[in-house]
């Protein structure tokens, strides 16, 4: 999949459910749903249950406390929101669109995002659910406008890094919903780092982890450490300042940033780098005998004939499994050059 630039202006962005759905509804031209309707769209089942009803018959939603779910009806066809200013505050502070700070409500919210991250978490069914709900709706894009959506999404995560980093921290720590720098960085790097996949697994999971982290705030962290496949730890992408924004910009120039190496294992022929076995992922360093010289090591523990080469290197276990490389054997060679030239070797 080819990113390319529509004309089209993103707004100031913000991690809010609200305002990330909406890239989807822009994207594809159709009318933003109310808020229940909304919210049941790309979290079916996890946050409103729907309760039996003829269709033409006005009934107001209700919150059940015990259940951490909102009971509602449809009336011609749409979930009728109406006639509960209860569950318009509650539904508003999800989404991202109320900004009174009605406490009681606030803490209702944040009940329905443990209860929704807890299900994420512990019940195994519910992550591909949503998976194929996402799917289901973005497949049926045509190629153009998928290609638009992932660069919407890619310049999202770019400004919307921005302008987070643009508030001070008491800006971020006074906001309704607040969240932790950690956990924003982490869901931003990480959809980011999907969107480089460019392929159509990364813009699903780059979008749902958008969605999750929108609505989830904190409570991502939970599905964070949950779901490491689809997660990049975030101390795992190379920067020069350790910043959000210098990470986001290695994934896209890798090529603008120098290979740095600190090390004194200036014998190998690759110093500082741990080499695994293909088969068994066994740390072949620790292996008896072991040398980065051979071209190829046979791992002592199954057998399996790994080689050895600048070609193998990959910075991340996330990287070798997308099949990405980042870095050159010149790249590499040089780094080492320069830290023999400091230690005079």
């Amino acid at each position: 999949m080819n990113t390319h630039e529509p004309e089209q202006n993103i707004r100031q962005p913000e991690l809010r459910f609200g305002y990330v759905a909406d890239l989807y509804y822009t994207v594809t031209d159709t009318p933003v749903p109310k808020q229940l309707d909304l919210l049941n769209d790309w979290f079916p089942s996890l946050i409103i249950t729907e309760e039996d009803s003829n269709k033409l018959i006005k009934q107001a939603p209700e919150y059940i406390d015990t259940e951490r779910m909102i009971h509602a009806v449809r009336y011609h066809n749409y979930l009728y929101s109406g006639g509960n200013n209860r569950i318009t505050h509650i539904t508003g502070k999800l989404v991202g669109t109320a900004f009174s700070n009605l406490e009681k409500e606030r803490k209702t919210a944040e009940l329905i995002q443990k209860n929704i991250a807890r299900k994420i978490v512990n019940e195994m069914d519910v992550l591909p659910s949503l998976i194929d709900s996402i799917h289901e709706k973005i497949s049926c894009m045509e190629q153009e406008t998928m290609e638009e959506f992932h660069y919407t999404l890619y310049m999202f995560c770019l400004m919307c890094a921005e302008a987070y980093y643009e508030k001070d921290e008491w800006e971020r720590d006074t906001e309704l919903f607040p969240f932790d720098d950690e956990v924003f960085d982490q869901v931003i790097y990480n959809a980011f780092y999907q969107l480089q996949k460019y392929d159509y697994e990364g813009l699903l999971n780059a979008w749902l982890w958008l969605l999750c982290g929108s609505l989830l705030r904190n409570e991502c962290g939970r599905v964070c450490r949950t779901y490491d496949s689809s997660f990049v730890p975030l101390y795992k992408a190379p920067s020069e300042t350790g910043h959000l924004l210098d990470k986001l910009r290695y994934l896209v120039m890798p090529e603008e940033y120098e290979s740095i190496y600190t090390g004194n294992d200036l014998e190998d022929r690759f110093p500082g780098i741990e080499w695994y076995c293909d088969h068994c992922n066994d740390h072949l360093n620790e292996q008896k005998g072991f040398t980065d010289h051979l071209p190829v090591w046979q791992c002592r523990k199954c057998g399996y004939l790994n080689p050895i080469s600048a070609e193998q290197i990959y910075e991340t276990a996330e990287d070798h499994d997308n099949d990405i490389r980042r870095r050159t054997e010149e790249d590499l060679r040089s780094a080492i050059a320069r830290r023999k030239e400091e230690t005079g070797s």
